[in-house]
């Protein structure tokens, strides 16, 4: 199996860790109580935090990074070859996508429905992987790329904005 370099684990641990922050100011900013989970919650149901409206029932969401609105990777298997997290527990999948100024929010059962349906079952190189699969040299994953587009398909769509300090 291939190896992440030292660098690039460190760089992806403090970018994920900002982007959780970004959300849980957000979260706080709309008036919502929020949990992180535990690190087998994490790690084994894809649950990032628990999420209390108030008026509404709490929520698990999985927070997704590195994304932008021609860019937004989903998980069919993970690099282990498990189920990946659009099979996971969490309620909600926020991707924080910078251009839109927020994370686009979707039902996870909502966009697993729209993957299964809009990726066709072929495998490409990863140039390629718009609406088709991909799966990375030495890795047992299987991604597809999809645009903020195809996710606005979904009823759930809606967008919670970043707070900012302006």
């Amino acid at each position: 199996m291939g190896s992440v370099s030292n660098e690039r684990w460190d760089y992806s641990w403090k970018e994920g860790t900002r982007i959780e922050k970004k959300f849980v100011t957000a979260c706080i900013g709309k008036g919502y109580e929020i949990k992180k989970s535990t690190k087998e919650e994490d790690i084994n149901l894809h649950i990032d935090f628990y999420v209390n409206r108030k008026t509404k029932p709490t929520v698990s969401v999985d927070v997704k990074g590195g994304n932008h609105p021609n860019v937004i990777w989903v998980e069919f298997k993970n690099v282990r070859g498990n189920k990946g997290w659009l099979y996971g527990e969490a309620d909600w999948i926020a991707f924080d996508i910078p251009e839109i100024k927020g994370f686009a929010m979707v039902l996870r059962e909502e966009l697993a429905d729209l993957a299964e349906q809009i990726v066709e079952p072929v495998f490409v190189s990863k140039n390629e992987a718009d609406r088709k699969l991909y799966q990375r040299k030495n890795r047992k994953d299987v991604i597809s790329r999809l645009w903020l587009q195809d996710i606005k398909c979904c009823p759930s769509y809606n967008i919670l904005k970043y707070i900012t300090n302006n």
